[in-house]
């Protein structure tokens, strides 16, 4: 599938709405193979709710079709941090407008508002696994942090008894 054309001056970064909920889900499912409707219906409570957590959300919207967004979170003495830091966790774009360079324009306006609200560092997460986002990441200034990425795996009800 060949990328479209798009004419930049049709593109809209905006706030997300809580009316995107279904597009970001659709955008989502295409690069994961699944809907995340559970994730995705957690992370707007989040956003939109009375106890809203997050830094910013933004939709990159294009002929009235959000065809992208990013997500995370303000973080404040987490983790022994002493500075205000942003983090990035969720951030996906349609596949049919994938190197387009949206994917960049959204993270750039993220950082802009991020710096205005006076954080100085910005980070992610990133799979082992998924080189394509890695390379997007460090073209875009991101180097491996000075933090190590623990994991456990830890046994569920599921897996419990006999």
């Amino acid at each position: 599938m060949s990328s479209p054309q798009l004419d930049m001056s049709k593109l809209t970064i905006r706030n997300l709405r809580r009316v995107d909920l279904e597009a970001v889900v659709r955008i989502d499912s295409l690069a994961t193979g699944y809907p995340r409707n559970r994730y995705f219906d957690r992370k707007f409570s989040r956003i939109f709710g009375e106890d809203a957590q997050l830094l910013i959300s933004l939709a990159a919207e294009f002929e009235d079709r959000v065809i992208g967004y990013i997500m995370g979170e303000a973080n404040t003495g987490e983790y022994g941090i002493p500075d205000p830091v942003a983090s990035i966790d969720t951030i996906g774009i349609d596949p049919e407008y994938q190197r387009l360079g949206i994917g960049r324009i959204l993270l750039d306006d993220y950082c802009a508002l991020a710096a205005k609200a006076g954080i100085e560092l910005m980070t992610t997460l990133v799979s082992r696994d998924d080189p394509e986002l890695i390379e997007f990441f460090r073209s875009q200034d991101f180097k491996p942090a000075g933090m190590v990425a623990l994991d456990r795996r830890l046994q569920t009800k599921g897996d419990i008894g006999g």
